[in-house]
């Protein structure tokens, strides 16, 4: 069951290349069959509080596009089941960036789809950054396609750089490279970075769920 109102508040020692922080979770279910988690900072230390204030308006316009999201999702729907539901999965703080990593599971208009969705902020600004500045700021010669998606939050590799990525998450793939190779280069991506890695997280697509991981691209030094 998801709690609601959880405050948490977690520091990490400095050793673990990570920056203390506080955060308030809250459950918002819009309509029914919704439940969404939001989340707001009460303190994140290396970020003044005009910087907070910054990272908390972006949440929120965040919580009210997931809303309006579900609303939408539930108006494909046309009597057959549906659901949408958003979970806080985790908040990762690195010297350079605070990422905050959302679990999204729906079924709309009877397609089930797993998602993670991510937003990325910059330390001390609090400014939030988008996926394709953070890939080319981690990684300069990174090159990415025009993507075919509306969706701002996607990036599309070219083959060079999803070569990388394969080459780079091998240990990740195991024995499941040569069988997920053609999705993997050809998938949208969700980015974040978890202070040592950019993490990348492909599109949802049933026939090759098994594929569906957290994948990486190690950054230049």
């Amino acid at each position: 069951m998801i709690a609601t109102d959880l405050a948490l508040s977690i520091a990490v020692s400095q050793e673990q290349a990570t920056i203390p922080f506080q955060y308030k979770v809250s459950n918002k279910r819009p309509i029914h069959n919704t439940s969404i988690q939001k989340i707001s900072f009460n303190q994140i230390n290396g970020m003044n509080k005009d910087g907070v204030r910054k990272v908390n308006a972006a949440l929120m316009t965040t919580s009210a596009a997931f809303s309006s999201e579900a609303k939408q999702c539930g108006s494909a729907a046309q009597g057959r089941p549906w659901g949408y539901e958003l979970t806080l999965e985790k908040v990762l703080l690195s010297r350079k960036y605070l990422s905050v990593v959302f679990a999204k599971s729906t079924v709309c208009a009877g397609s089930p789809d797993i998602e993670k969705e991510a937003r990325v902020f910059s330390l001390p600004t609090g400014n939030l950054i988008p996926a394709r500045s953070l890939l080319t700021q981690a990684y300069s010669k990174a090159k990415l396609v025009t993507s075919t998606s509306t969706n701002k939050d996607l990036i599309d590799l070219d083959e060079e750089m999803a070569e990388t990525m394969l080459e780079h998450s091998k240990e990740i793939l195991k024995n499941d490279d040569k069988r997920c190779d053609f999705y993997l280069k050809n998938s949208s991506y969700r980015l974040w970075t978890d202070g040592k890695n950019l993490i990348l997280f492909p599109e949802y697509i049933q026939a090759q769920s098994f594929c569906q991981k957290e994948y990486v691209i190690h950054p230049e030094d």
